[in-house]
């Protein structure tokens, strides 16, 4: 099992590098020895430049390069959290839990033999840590989203689409779906992570223009009636 994270400009703020620590950072040639310098020579995977750029690219790269059973985890995912014992509507937050770093290559390991039972060749958890809509009695599904903060990959042939830009993960979970049924999606977990503000990353290129016609490109892939805005 591998277990990566995609990386741009970023070794001055790595969230999760102590956490995830099996993990190995991937980057362009021409920021590995910044990365080196933080993380050690073991942990960082460098790149050709023209390899990266954005970060679809990176990540077909890493399907394409990288054996599979394969995890991809965002470079700004501080952790993997989760709710337990609540008794009520309005006591979420205190019992806010997060999954002890000993316990995750088992939870990986066991996520990836769900994923095989179940015929499905991507998991993930959810994205949305908001303890009012948490939901105990579901604990897992087989037809949600799974996002590209945390995706675990089974042998597939599956790209992801570059012309839908930063939208490439809603993307890889749609084809997920169309093409194999299924996609294993942990309710009872969700990654706990920053966006929008962080320094690097998809930040350092993205802009509003972008992200409109990222939008436009991926609902004309798969229709209004799959996505609407």
């Amino acid at each position: 099992m591998n277990i990566i994270i995609p990386s741009y400009k970023r070794s001055h703020d790595l969230k999760g590098a102590d956490y995830f620590y099996m993990a190995k950072y991937c980057v362009p040639e021409s920021q590995k020895k910044e990365y080196i310098d933080v993380l050690g020579k073991e942990r960082v995977i460098a790149i050709p430049n023209d390899c990266d750029g954005d970060i679809v690219k990176k990540r077909n790269w890493i399907l394409k390069n990288i054996a599979m059973p394969l995890i991809m985890i965002d470079d700004d995912v501080e952790s993997i959290g989760y709710y337990e014992n609540r008794k009520g509507e309005n006591d979420g937050e205190h019992k806010k839990k997060t999954l002890p770093k000993d316990y995750l290559m088992e939870f990986f390991v066991h996520s990836f033999d769900m994923c095989s039972q179940f015929g499905a060749k991507m998991w993930g958890v959810s994205q949305n840590e908001d303890n009012r809509i948490y939901k105990e009695f579901l604990p897992f599904s087989l037809s949600q989203m799974c996002l590209g903060p945390l995706q675990g990959h089974l042998n597939h042939d599956l790209i992801f689409d570059e012309k839908v830009g930063t939208k490439d993960d809603y993307d890889m979970a749609l084809q997920q779906l169309k093409a194999y049924s299924k996609i294993l999606r942990w309710n009872k977990f969700h990654y706990i992570c920053e966006h929008g503000d962080n320094k690097g990353g998809i930040v350092a290129y993205r802009t509003k223009d972008k992200e409109i016609q990222y939008c436009k490109n991926i609902m004309l892939k798969w229709g209004k009636k799959i996505i609407q805005y």
